[in-house]
């Protein structure tokens, strides 16, 4: 454990300024109780023996002093930017003392913290290998496995346990082809596809070893019985059940020919807001207290949505689902949906059917909907026998390009809405938050313009 300290005093710059004129009253008393109190506190200092909880603490307060001084920085210039000049470099000495502490502490709390979350990466990486024994096993201790951009502070759990539960339902896949197809070269080619956590090297590590094999396999050679010829096939499979037989195909070196493609599309990305009509829409879901602690996946509670034709509103959707599962009470403080009002309501699968017929061939519009909402409507969609085709356009990711230029502190729909002085009924509602949606559209249509 590390010793107790006493923390500095708040760091109080006094300074006064006459036209012409900018004096830093107690610089050498700054300086010097500074330098005393970084020398005796920080120049020892191992933050591998006094972990990250005191380099935290040290950072913060690190930062503290350093926010103090380029705060007063800034004052300075902002107001006597002539005079300015005259204290400026006693300012940067100022900060050239607290930065050797702070620059240390700094790099072992983003180290720390990288390391801990890879940590916790890698636990939830090993129950879900667990699942699926000693096939799980090798795809985490594969290299191609860890993705260093997991460790970000901006990557969410949710989206790295959702990418990981995705790598390894691909490697069973591609597993299960290697072993039905592989023959001989079966252990070969499941150590090649280990290295990679590819079958693009797969099948030309397989290309390799059949250029370099002497042996006439009997099945190539024409004959009386055995001659090239083709029959035309309709397979009806998922998406992953497709690409698994198509890889099989290709490394028999059946020759296959695509003529006419039945497959579900992803749907279409729009980036520039030039039409007026369109389904502004939003979701509200039941929330979910994560994996991890027993809980299962959350589900859409109700969507609501408004039809736009010609930049008017003509048409209305708003219907509450029953999830299945409880509503967790956060979200219900949020919402304020309860688990008695979605009780009698229609199952997801019904209310997404519902919705899809209202979408009809229109585009779909909703804010911050690619990460968030358009996955919950593909998912029940998807349970519910139906494909949504249609393009949309995210005005989270629209509202994102001009922060900057309009100096917007957030771009969530809420802030965004009290701007523009657009009415916010009831916010956190999907009813509400698709009119207010399409209000906000027009608004960044016009700022695109």
């Amino acid at each position: 454990m590390g010793k107790c300290r006493k923390n500095m005093d708040e760091l109080v710059l006094n300074t006064t300024q006459t036209p012409g004129v900018v004096i830093f009253e107690n610089y050498e008393e700054v300086k010097a109780s500074l330098q005393t109190y970084i020398n005796e506190t920080f120049a020892e200092i191992d933050y591998e023996k006094e972990g990250l909880k005191i380099a935290s603490a040290d950072y913060e307060e690190l930062k503290k002093m350093r926010d103090a001084v380029s705060k007063k920085q800034k004052e300075l210039e902002k107001a006597y930017s002539a005079p300015y000049v005259t204290v400026e470099s006693m300012l940067k000495e100022i900060v050239s003392i607290i930065d050797v502490p702070y620059k240390k502490a700094k790099t072992f709390v983003e180290t720390a913290e990288k390391s801990q979350k890879k940590n916790e990466v890698m636990k939830y990486a090993e129950e879900k290998a667990s699942e699926y024994g000693e096939i799980g096993k090798k795809i985490i201790e594969s290299q191609a496995f860890f993705n260093s951009s997991w460790v970000n502070k901006s990557t969410s759990a949710k989206s790295i346990h959702d990418v990981i539960d995705s790598i390894f339902q691909q490697a069973a896949s591609d597993i299960n082809t290697i072993q039905a197809i592989g023959g001989e070269h079966t252990s070969a080619l499941m150590a090649r596809y280990y290295e990679t956590l590819s079958m693009d090297g797969v099948k030309s590590f397989l290309a390799s070893l059949n250029e370099t094999n002497t042996i006439i396999d009997p099945l190539s050679v024409e004959s009386e019985n055995n001659v090239l010829g083709y029959k035309v096939l309709k397979i009806t499979a998922t998406e992953d059940q497709m690409a698994s037989i198509l890889d099989q195909l290709e490394m028999m070196g059946v020759d296959a020919e695509e003529i006419e493609d039945g497959m579900p599309k992803a749907m279409q990305e729009l980036t520039i807001p030039d039409f007026d009509s369109f389904v502004a829409f939003d979701i509200e879901t039941t929330g979910s207290n994560g994996a991890a602690n027993g809980d299962s996946e959350a589900q859409i509670t109700e969507i609501g949505a408004v039809r736009v034709v010609n930049g008017r509103v003509v048409e209305k959707f708003d219907q509450l689902a029953n999830p299945g599962r409880p509503i967790t009470p956060m979200i219900s403080r949020i919402t304020h949906i309860t688990n008695e009002m979605v009780a009698d309501m229609p199952p997801v699968d019904e209310v997404i059917k519902m919705f899809y017929q209202f979408v009809g061939d229109s585009i779909l519009v909703g804010h911050n909907i690619k990460s968030s909402d358009l996955r919950y409507i593909t998912k029940a969609a998807k349970r519910a026998g139906i494909h949504f085709d249609v393009p949309f356009l995210d005005t989270y990711l629209l509202a994102k390009r001009f922060k900057k230029s309009q100096g917007w502190e957030k771009v969530n729909l809420g802030y965004l809405a009290q701007r523009y002085g657009f009415e916010h009924k009831e916010a956190h509602r999907a009813w509400s938050d698709a009119e207010v949606n399409a209000e906000v559209y027009f608004e960044l249509q016009k700022l695109d313009k």
